[in-house]
């Protein structure tokens, strides 16, 4: 993930009360506590309180958790703790919460004493904690392992990054140019249920701000992004069409990041009749996927957010859709007019620049991309509302090498990773599946699954 996630850290003992005289252990259960800290900090930024003992240390602790906002709570007892004591801090804090029941050492040695089994017996108080998070409706997850176990480390990172996930939708933006192509079932939304329970904010941006921009951008920035490209890609387009598209872009770029946008789902048609553009701007749309700013067409919401799932975890995603099976190769060709992201090609040298052969505009044909995406693993991702729940789909598989076919289009041949072509078809649509997906390189179910949960989401895999 590009940033850290932010991770509060509630390390607990009891070590003196009125019954409890073990107090001298207390500068050994810090030094736990800051290794404990020390271990996260690897995959996170922490938020480290002070050992918490006591009721209102731990509501201490959850007044600097709210103030720096974490987005996870990892609490642990290093030592017995009352069970009251973490639950103030959880009954006063939102996010979510996971169990480290870890300890140092792997076994009690024959010649311990009572220090080395107090900084050691988190395993004592735990059940207790996790009893009181039951009771008060909190939902939890647990890790246990040894403080220095590779394996705990790895749980603990994939909890940590689909809570930053969880995050990344809650402040994402979304700008949507136009409205969603008439009469496909499968991007009619609820945007408020989208906000609720999965996180991005819609928001509507008139296509007249577009047309605007494109007519402020300076000629000579125009020129530099014209150069770039003859300097990386394959141009087969008209100089007049592909500086309209250059030009385009930018406008696409500007407009965006003025707004703060993270992510746009796009009526790339909207434009084709507007004199002051009148093309279509596939490539300006694929270039913003290249930024890292995902970009849907058809004003697809629903995609583009499964694409800001999968760039939270892989860095970079793509757009595509069904096109035609191959029942040779066992596979199926994935593919959308125009549009894809051009970073995910094998080597800019493949990519090639050319005018759609779908969309006319009043002032012609506007530059789309053509090119074949690298092999590899991959993970396909949809997200679709299902009788008042989110549902994510996912499907891993293989990009297989193949020569793109001149239809002014990305390109993949996918081969899903254990059924037969017909099958995963027939268990694709029986899942629900929109008629777009969303897909990165890698094999990236399991922490698309933690974050699932975590979010509260329904999960197919296919």
């Amino acid at each position: 993930m590009s940033n850290k996630p932010k991770v509060g850290i509630l390390a607990m003992a009891l070590l003196e009360d009125d019954y409890n005289k073990t107090a001298h252990v207390r500068p050994m259960a810090q030094k736990v506590a800051d290794r404990i800290a020390e271990i996260i900090g690897k995959y996170a930024e922490t938020v480290c309180p002070p050992l918490v003992e006591e009721e209102h240390q731990a509501e201490k602790a959850a007044e600097m958790f709210n103030a720096a906002g974490v987005d996870l709570i990892v609490a642990v007892e290093i030592a017995y703790t009352k069970g009251i004591v973490p639950t103030r801090c959880f009954l006063n804090t939102t996010a979510p919460v996971v169990v480290w029941n870890t300890q140092q050492i792997e076994f009690l040695p024959e010649d311990a004493d009572f220090d080395l089994i107090m900084v050691n017996s988190g395993m004592a108080g735990v059940p207790e904690m996790t009893s009181a998070l039951l009771r008060i409706g909190r939902p939890f997850w647990m890790v246990t392992s040894l403080m220095d176990d590779p394996k705990g480390h790895q749980q603990l990172a994939d909890y940590i990054n689909a809570a930053g996930i969880i995050h990344r939708l809650k402040t994402a933006r979304i700008a949507v140019f136009g409205h969603a192509f008439e009469g496909m079932t499968d991007l009619m939304i609820d945007q408020l249920s989208l906000r609720q329970d999965v996180g991005p904010v819609c928001w509507p941006v008139e296509p007249e701000k577009v047309a605007v921009a494109m007519g402020e951008i300076p000629d000579a920035e125009v020129q530099a992004l014209m150069d770039k490209e003859s300097g990386r890609y394959q141009i087969d387009i008209a100089k007049e069409q592909f500086e309209n598209s250059c030009r385009l872009a930018l406008a696409l770029e500007k407009v965006t990041r003025d707004g703060n946008f993270d992510a746009v789902a796009s009526f790339d048609q909207i434009w084709m009749t507007d004199p002051r553009v009148g093309i279509i701007p596939s490539y300006g749309t694929g270039r913003l996927c290249e930024l890292g700013i995902p970009c849907s067409t058809e004003a697809d919401i629903t995609t583009v957010t499964a694409m800001l799932i999968l760039q939270a975890i892989a860095g970079k995603a793509t757009f595509l859709e069904n096109y035609v099976v191959d029942y040779k190769r066992d596979a199926i060709i994935l593919s959308h007019d125009g549009h894809g992201n051009p970073a995910m090609a094998a080597k800019p040298a493949d990519v090639a620049l050319k005018h759609s052969i779908y969309y006319e505009g009043v002032k012609g044909f506007g530059a789309g991309l053509e090119f074949a995406y690298a092999p590899g693993p991959v993970t396909n991702l949809s997200l679709v509302p299902v009788r008042g729940k989110w549902r994510l789909i996912i499907s891993e598989g293989e990009s297989i090498a193949i020569k793109p076919r001149p239809v002014a289009a990305p390109q993949m041949l996918f081969k899903p990773k254990s059924l037969p072509i017909t099958e995963w078809c027939n268990a694709w649509c029986k899942a629900g599946s929109p008629h777009h997906q969303a897909l990165a390189f890698g094999h990236l179910s399991d922490l698309i699954k933690i974050y699932a949960e975590m979010q509260g989401l329904e999960v197919v895999e296919v």
